[in-house]
């Protein structure tokens, strides 16, 4: 795949750059253990890991991926939004110590106090989009009221999560909350906006508002952080808000669920949503290109409607990385249906963009020492793009994936089960898969080294309440 977006080269470092299957092991590491309560399965418990696709410590992660900037920063984000807030007198970080080298103990504070903050805002706003979802204008008016305190009305958390989910101030929703609770037909119309986010995100409305305003708060740290001249703000910004995965263990297929905040060009993101760049700054697809022919693999064009709509096939292939070396990950080569198409947004000049892909043709795959045909057996889902005002975007991206048994004659079950071990796995692979998607988009507009997080060692204030 080439040099990182980022990293330094061995020669800079005086060092052997770490294989790209290294890199991919450790983020996956990460992953594996961070899913925290993101993770909802159903059927037999899905509890071990078999040992030939073990994680590293998260140790030994994270001193890998510090060897690339924008890949720490990815996997401290990762952590740091599945860890919970500490509580009013608790003087104890509950982030894994771990982190201690590269987000240092006071920086771990005054982040969780912005996070703490947001967090008060934005829960009253949750509780009266709840409400509204619920069909309870009673409920709805007095937490309106409530909403038009001093308080409230001046806390950036209800400020800035008010313009990521509405695109409006907290005086245009309030005026608009105020005629939608005396209009039946605004009314509905709100519950059924509602409805929407909740279907697309995967996630009720309250939890999503809640993660929204973690991201928000994450996002006003680093801008802190460049205000004092420790972070340079990269081209495309990409920040992942929630990620709820399910996995049914009967079935052994698993969904993830990506929903992201983009800040960025909208040309910049047209043409990094066509499949065929799917490859570019991805830690897992390493070729995407068009096909004629699902057979042949002939190298072709898609259809091009007038409208900027794509439909046609592409040729992917796919690395998952359990070990230190190119022997120990899974590849896999697959061809999928796409389309594209870009739809107006009501009363604006932009379009939300929608990409849907299913399989075609599960080509072949290789884990540790089998290659053989096929491996996929499902492989279908879509990445939707809406804009939210100003160069502000959320990216939505939904994989239904189920690898293939390999060994359906062995008899064993669970995690001694050689033929099925993607699958247990699958939880955090998937939602690395999908995130690295999103995060691409960045990686193709950005030219020099991300920064984030990992990049500033000041242990002043940074301006958090």
């Amino acid at each position: 795949m080439g040099t990182r977006h980022g990293a330094t080269t061995a020669g800079e470092r005086g060092v052997t750059e770490p294989d790209d299957s290294a890199f991919k092991y450790a983020m996956l590491s990460v992953y594996y253990a961070s899913i925290g309560d993101r993770f909802a399965i159903s059927g037999a418990p899905s509890a071990f890991v078999p040992p030939e696709v073990a994680p590293m410590p998260l140790a030994e992660a994270l001193a890998v991926l510090a060897d690339d900037r924008s890949q720490l920063d990815q996997a401290l984000w990762q952590i740091v939004r599945n860890t919970p807030i500490r509580q009013a007198g608790e003087t104890t970080s509950r982030y894994p110590p771990e982190i201690d080298a590269y987000l240092d103990p006071g920086r771990q504070a005054r982040l969780d106090r912005r996070r703490a903050a947001y967090r008060k805002g934005a829960s009253l706003l949750a509780a009266c989009l709840r409400a509204c979802h619920h069909d309870d204008r009673d409920l709805f008016d007095a937490l309106r009221s409530a909403a038009a305190a001093e308080a409230i009305m001046t806390n950036e958390g209800f400020r800035r999560v008010l313009r990521l989910l509405f695109d409006e101030t907290p005086e245009e929703f309030l005026d608009r909350a105020g005629r939608t609770s005396i209009d039946d037909r605004l009314w509905s119309q709100a519950r059924q906006q509602i409805t929407a986010i909740e279907s697309e995100v995967s996630l009720g409305i309250a939890a999503y508002v809640e993660r929204l305003a973690s991201t928000a708060a994450y996002d006003a740290f680093l801008d802190a952080q460049h205000r004092q001249g420790d972070r340079s703000q990269p081209p495309m910004a990409i920040y992942p808000v929630a990620s709820p995965i399910q996995q049914s263990t009967d079935e052994l297929w698993t969904c993830a669920t990506v929903t992201t905040l983009a800040h960025g060009d909208e040309d910049i993101l047209l043409a990094a949503t066509d499949p065929a760049n799917w490859h570019d700054g991805s830690d897992v697809i390493e070729t995407s290109y068009y096909v004629d022919d699902p057979v042949a693999l002939t190298p072709g064009e898609p259809q091009y409607g007038e409208d900027g709509s794509i439909t046609g096939l592409i040729y992917e292939v796919a690395a998952v990385s359990w070990g230190r070396d190119r022997g120990q990950q899974g590849v896999f080569r697959n061809v999928l249906n796409v389309s594209r198409k870009l739809e107006r947004v009501p009363g604006t000049r932009r379009c939300a963009i929608d990409i849907r892909f299913s399989l075609c043709r599960s080509i072949s795959s290789s884990v540790l020492w089998d290659d053989r045909a096929g491996g996929i057996t499902m492989n279908e889902g879509f990445m939707r793009v809406v804009p939210l005002g100003g160069d502000r975007w959320r990216v939505t991206s939904r994989k239904l994936l189920r690898f293939s048994d390999r060994t359906p004659y062995s008899g064993t079950t669970g995690w001694a089960d050689f033929g099925q071990m993607l699958n247990y796995l699958a939880p955090a692979a998937l939602s690395w898969w999908v995130e690295t998607e999103t995060y691409s988009l960045g990686r193709r507009a950005t030219s020099g080294p991300a920064a984030g997080l990992a990049s500033s060692t000041s242990t002043g204030e940074d301006g958090a309440p």
